[in-house]
């Protein structure tokens, strides 16, 4: 009898890798890494610790375990803190792409890479997969450039580009956009959310279906991940407000001008998503879709 099937994710404490996680095939093993000890309690996935940039460690796990695809979504992805920490980030996420995909090249298995969004200027939306690419920031810059690494040196690849990801994150890992409003709110604290920034934003369950589509057919080339809304974070924060009950008046309209001291943000990256939909066989979930699928599970949040 062949072994079930293992799948590797790195970067796997995020809301992508927890997306994963809930939304497994059956008999499907997952193994994640992540660089930090986090305290993670997860039902269907083994997690290690394990820094990719270093080459010999990623190597040595490589020749330890026979993995049928590798999700790569490892690297730092604060867009502010990468534009103040550009070697750090630099290091995170080149760095760790080379040591992926040369070990995936050697061993000849399908990588599914994670891009963003944020490869995109937004100004001439909405965004097909083979739009152009020009980001405003550095962590734009950095995945753009890995993206073309994979292209350029892997036969077997495929780029998912998710969008603007909300769900529940674990508990020890960073907030999301949704649950970072949403634990403001409860504590009755005012939010501050621009108007001029819009995406189609991505239920994190959603992605996950969408990337094990992926793993199961191994198409070529990229796909964009998104939501069938599009969005501004002011209107993001005002549907989840009234999706769980919470006062939408604590919510503040500002422009993005209003923090002169983060990285530039393209205006709107809004994707079209036909070809997820057509190709993974996988819908596009509604905003409204999402929160409530938020709000049904908020008694097994962990």
């Amino acid at each position: 009898m062949s072994p079930r099937p293992l799948t590797l994710i790195t970067g796997s404490t995020g809301l992508l890798g927890k997306g994963m996680e809930e939304t497994a095939p059956a008999g499907a093993r997952l193994l994640g890494l992540h660089q930090r000890d986090y305290a993670v309690k997860d039902s269907r996935m083994k997690h290690l610790v394990l820094d990719i940039r270093d080459k010999r460690a990623v190597d040595r796990l490589f020749a330890k375990h026979k993995f049928d695809a590798v999700v790569h979504a490892a690297g730092i992805a604060s867009v502010d803190y990468v534009e103040k920490h550009y070697a750090e980030s630099l290091e995170s996420n080149i760095v760790g792409t080379l040591n992926i995909t040369a070990a995936c090249r050697k061993a000849g298995i399908h990588l599914v890479y994670v891009s963003t969004n944020a490869v995109f200027d937004g100004k001439k939306p909405p965004y097909r997969e083979d739009g152009a690419v020009n980001p405003v920031n550095k962590y734009g810059r950095l995945k753009a450039d890995c993206e073309k690494i994979v292209a350029d040196t892997l036969e077997h690849w495929t780029v998912a580009r998710p969008i603007l990801m909300y769900g529940w994150n674990h508990i020890a890992t960073r907030p999301n956009p949704a649950t970072w409003i949403y634990d403001k709110l409860m504590r009755g604290e005012r939010v501050q959310l621009v108007n001029d920034v819009v995406e189609n934003p991505l239920f994190n369950l959603q992605c996950g279906r969408a990337l094990w589509a992926i793993i199961r057919r191994k198409p070529a080339g990229v796909f964009h991940l998104g939501g069938k809304n599009a969005s501004s974070r002011l209107e993001f924060g005002r549907r989840i407000a009234k999706a769980f009950g919470l006062d939408a008046s604590l919510i503040d309209e500002v422009g993005s001008d209003h923090f002169p001291g983060i990285a530039p943000r393209p205006p709107n990256t809004t994707f079209v998503v036909k070809r997820m939909e057509d190709e993974l066989g996988v819908a596009a979930m509604t905003l409204d879709e999402g929160l409530r699928a938020m709000k049904e599970s908020l008694v097994l949040r962990p």
